[in-house]
């Protein structure tokens, strides 16, 4: 197939356009800023907040007999789940509107999982709390801030009781979560005409105790799993998920947030790019 992969100079998207390529597939990158990678031709492209971005992506696609779609940054996930669609039929390797936008947005994430009894981190917006008092019942200390919409372990903090004033400052851009120090895993996720999962286990965090992870291996770990498919079908998701899961202390397991689309370790679980492969091949 034609297959072009947004965001390719990302750590998704190259790592995905590479896999593709091994495959055989001939690929069309586009990314907002120029990007050198072996046998593909690579497009600028806005950003998915510019109004003309969708425009420029389809005239790439039409340009270029673009026969699949592989979207691999979370910025423009909303946009071409409710979009794209109305502009040509190509298809797109992507969820439905809905649980797109819900999972973009980590406190909506955790609304949807919790009220569909799948286990979460304690979690608050910054206007429900007005003390560290507040903290010390409903999350603990030290509790995470995270932005609800962001792209991967970006701007995630750990804060300690001293660090009250930081959370003082935040707005509802923000979601407090409870911190949960156990293992952390990135199941790798396909919902299509079949699911698949793979376990990946983060051995090494880029912050330390949190970040994206900078080292993978492979575990056999069902209950991770099981309540990775169980998140995904709570939102009504389907395609590729990247979803963060840690573990207890008591080895129960809570979903973190799911990324609804590729992650950067998908060269660790390569048999979900196949069943999307397998899903739509032409």
């Amino acid at each position: 197939m034609k297959i072009m992969v947004t965001g390719i100079g990302g750590p998704a998207g190259r790592t995905v356009a590479s896999l593709l390529l091994d495959r055989g597939h001939s690929i069309v990158g586009v990314d907002m800023q120029q990007v050198s990678l072996s046998g593909c031709k690579v497009y600028i492209v806005p950003p998915a907040s510019h109004p003309l971005f969708l425009e420029k992506l389809y005239r790439i696609a039409v340009l270029e007999n673009i026969q699949l779609v592989i979207p691999t940054v979370t910025e423009e996930l909303p946009i071409l789940a409710s979009e794209w669609m109305k502009w040509c039929d190509i298809p797109m390797v992507i969820g439905q509107q809905q649980g797109v936008f819900d999972a973009n947005d980590k406190f909506l994430t955790c609304e949807k999982l919790s009220n569909s009894g799948i286990p979460v981190p304690k979690y608050l917006l910054p206007s429900q709390v007005s003390s560290p008092e507040d903290i010390s019942r409903n999350l603990g200390w030290p509790c995470l801030s995270k932005p609800r919409i962001s792209r991967g372990g970006r701007d995630i903090i750990l804060i300690d009781v001293k660090d009250w004033p930081l959370i003082s400052m935040l707005d509802d851009r923000y979601i407090l979560q409870e911190f949960i120090p156990g293992t952390e895993y990135a199941p790798n996720v396909y919902i299509g005409k079949k699911s698949v999962v793979i376990v990946l286990e983060k051995t090494k965090l880029k912050d330390g105790v949190v970040g994206n992870a900078l080292e993978v291996k492979r575990v056999n770990a069902p209950d991770v799993a099981d309540i990775a498919i169980s998140a995904a079908k709570a939102l009504n998701l389907t395609g590729p998920m990247d979803i963060d899961i840690r573990r207890r202390n008591d080895n129960t397991v809570v979903v973190l947030e799911i990324n609804a689309r590729f992650g950067a370790n998908i060269r660790h679980a390569k048999e979900i790019l196949d069943a999307v492969l397998e899903d739509f091949r032409v």
